[in-house]
């Protein structure tokens, strides 16, 4: 095999063994909560929030809270604190 085709061979490889790791860092990133975060957030600083529910793609139930600082955190649904800031938000919402 030539030097060129090597480099050819070992670029495409490359690429494709790229995208497979940023498709699968994105999608858990985004996408997929995998566990909670063990930090009580104010609901003054959340602006929204999304439900996952536990499926094929997320293994847990969590509440995704989106911060005014624009992170998306990771919260317990059973949790009083959660359930507090997505009834505060929802107040909100209703009043729009």
């Amino acid at each position: 095999m030539t030097g060129s085709r090597k480099n050819l061979l070992l670029a495409a490889f490359m690429s494709v063994l790229l995208f497979h790791v940023c498709s699968k860092t994105e999608a858990s990133a985004f996408d997929c909560c995998l566990q909670y975060t063990e930090q009580v957030i104010p609901s003054r600083l959340i602006k929204g929030f999304e439900q996952q529910l536990a499926n094929d793609a997320c293994d847990i139930n969590a509440i995704i809270l989106y911060t005014k600082r624009g992170l998306a955190v990771c919260a317990d649904p059973k949790k009083k604190w959660v359930k507090h800031v997505v009834h505060v938000l929802s107040k909100k919402v209703r009043k729009m």
